[in-house]
């Protein structure tokens, strides 16, 4: 009788598509992120695996200046977690970096469904992006139309108390500056822009994407775009908050930005779409209302790059426990299972495998799904790939060599132009001639052709059409 049980159970596992996992009691898995203030949510995740598998879990995140110093000296002492969060320089093709650094080892393909890559749209599994030579190396994980910068965030009490309304949430760079006056002119200060870092990218992101692209490179042109004068245009218009002392004055930290403006000291902070769950969680805030990004005075005539949703979560190459390590991913994609509900209920994102609004309850989040979703779908659209393009891009160096000419230098610059009242313009001249330079002795070097990297017939501001690739290019 009890054999016929077996047998049934393992016909009904078959039936239903999902691989059972088997117990490895003598396996304890290591997993390291960032985002330290949803700890307590990964605890009660990893102990509900473990109470389904028997496979034993430990699950430590940093700050994330912390783990972006510590994580390279864990694969250089050998003390690398099992499954760790990366984003490489060039996001898109993190897999192909982390590969070349010898970081990540892939999947192990036995122990995941069939059907696994069903539970994600079309077309974000590609080789090139997370799939080498076959092998599938990692997953996308947070969506790409939702999940991302452009959003700003306002304290309704700040604003009350200044005398505004819903009715004056501004919508353009110059209405952005008249509130903000009287914003200040009531007390606190208007914005809130972390400088630390590479932090300033949260405040700049939005602002530069609603007048031409997030990105420091124009995939247009072909060329990094630092001196582009839409660029300078976007600078010399957050410059302008400084001179006019509408925000929060010296080189501030993420963290400290993000209290001052729910402690009350500014009005606004500019961040992601994880910022409910931050400033509920961390804070105990909640007196917040999500609204766009205002735009320049002629409109929306810019975007944010809706590329193929990121590749994060990797097993090292130093991880004796990749089936386990898979079967613990295998888990955590489950669509409806214990992982994607409660990420999703308790505000923490929105998840590409997932039905986002099935399960967010967050009114903040639901807000920040109306606009990306509603409000304004073409803050974000889909960006061209060069990998797709051209498949050899996929493991090129151009990226990276142009990067580590001096890392982020961009940010460091703006930070340096915006402390002193300097003129970023020379300065950004200087940096696109270095990365161009770089960039271009690169891909001469590998043989690929800079046509794989411009789009010109691409007009910047809808999404591009998968069938303008010429596939292989």
């Amino acid at each position: 009788m009890k054999r016929l049980s077996l047998i049934f159970a393992l016909l009904l596992v078959l039936a239903i598509g999902i691989v059972p996992i088997t117990a490895q009691d003598d396996v304890t898995l290591r997993v390291m992120n960032y985002s330290a203030e949803q700890q307590e949510f990964y605890d009660e995740a990893i102990a509900e695996f473990t109470a389904e598998t028997g496979i034993k879990v430990v699950w430590e995140t940093l700050s994330r200046d912390a783990y972006n110093e510590t994580l390279p000296r864990m694969f250089d002492d050998g003390s690398a977690p099992d499954i760790f969060f990366w984003l490489g320089a060039n996001r898109v093709l993190t897999v192909s970096e982390l590969i070349g650094a010898e970081w990540i080892q892939p999947l192990d393909q036995s122990v995941l469904p069939d059907d696994w890559q069903s539970r994600w749209a079309d077309g974000l599994f590609v080789e090139g992006i997370n799939i080498i030579e076959g092998d599938i190396y990692s997953f996308p994980f947070n969506d790409n139309k939702i999940w991302g910068p452009g959003y700003m965030y306002i304290n309704s009490l700040v604003w009350e108390d200044a005398g505004l309304t819903a009715d004056d949430i501004p919508a353009t760079w110059s209405e952005l500056t008249s509130i903000c006056e009287t914003i200040r002119e009531s007390g606190p200060y208007c914005i809130a822009i972390p400088l630390e870092g590479t932090h300033f990218q949260r405040t700049w992101f939005p602002l530069a994407g609603t007048n031409y692209t997030d990105q420091m490179f124009d995939y247009q042109t072909g060329q990094y775009n630092i001196a582009d004068e839409r660029t300078l245009e976007t600078f010399s218009y957050i410059q302008s908050l400084y001179e006019a002392d509408l925000v929060i004055p010296g080189v501030n930290g993420r963290d400290e930005t993000r209290a001052a403006m729910a402690f009350g000291e500014a009005a606004i902070y500019f961040g992601g779409a994880w910022m409910p769950s931050v400033f509920e969680n961390t804070y105990e805030f909640t007196d917040v209302v999500a609204a766009p990004a205002p735009h320049p005075d002629e409109g929306l005539v810019g975007s944010l790059a809706q590329r193929h949703s990121e590749n994060k979560f990797f097993i090292s190459s130093t991880s004796e426990n990749a089936t386990a390590a898979t079967q613990f991913i295998e888990w955590m994609t489950r669509p409806d299972g214990y992982f994607a509900q409660n990420y999703l209920a308790q505000g923490f994102g929105t998840l590409a495998y997932s039905d986002n609004g099935a399960y967010i309850t967050n009114p903040v989040m639901l807000d920040v799904v109306d606009i990306a979703m509603n409000q304004r779908p073409e803050m974000r659209v889909q960006y061209p790939e060069p990998a797709i393009e051209c498949p050899a891009v996929a493991s090129s160096d151009a990226f990276v060599n142009a990067e580590n000419i001096r890392r982020n230098w961009e940010w460091e610059e703006m930070v340096l132009a915006l402390t002193t009242g300097e003129d970023f313009a020379p300065v950004a001249e200087e940096i696109a001639a270095a990365k161009n330079a770089e960039f271009q002795a690169t891909i001469e070097a590998e043989g690929i052709s800079p046509d794989c990297f411009a789009f010109g017939d691409w007009d910047g501001v809808s999404n591009f059409d998968p069938a303008n690739y010429s596939m292989g290019g």
